[in-house]
């Protein structure tokens, strides 16, 4: 589980808080020899806090990804509070909503992508 403020750290290290990478959900999952192996990506195009959850959700879709700048200026007028708040990818699987839990970060410098993974 990772929270906001998690998610803004790893930002500033990896990227240097460079506004014009776009978000990137990859989905993981274990093969027999328990490596995590990419089975999917898609576009963060939306997000919400949600404050009675304790949540930052991050929506997938097909849309054109949210740029990091925009992401973190969102992020750093969140209270100190908030900080702590969970990030989850959000994303619909046969017609019912899933909220995956961040296990990590990375990032494709090349293409400017900054990437959020979440295990299946």
């Amino acid at each position: 589980m990772k929270v906001i403020i998690d998610l803004i750290e790893d930002i500033r290290s990896a990227i240097d808080n460079q506004p014009d990478f776009t978000l990137t959900g990859m989905a993981l999952k274990a093969n027999e020899k328990n490596e995590h192996e990419p089975i999917w990506q898609s576009n963060i195009v939306h997000y919400r806090l949600d404050e009675s959850a304790k949540k930052l959700f991050l929506f997938l879709g097909q849309d054109d990804p949210i740029k990091v700048g925009t992401l973190l200026q969102e992020l750093n007028s969140y209270t100190n509070e908030a900080m702590m708040y969970e990030v989850c990818i959000t994303y619909t699987q046969d017609d019912e909503r899933q909220d995956k839990s961040l296990i990590g970060f990375g990032e494709v410098i090349p293409e400017k992508r900054y990437l959020l993974f979440i295990q299946l």
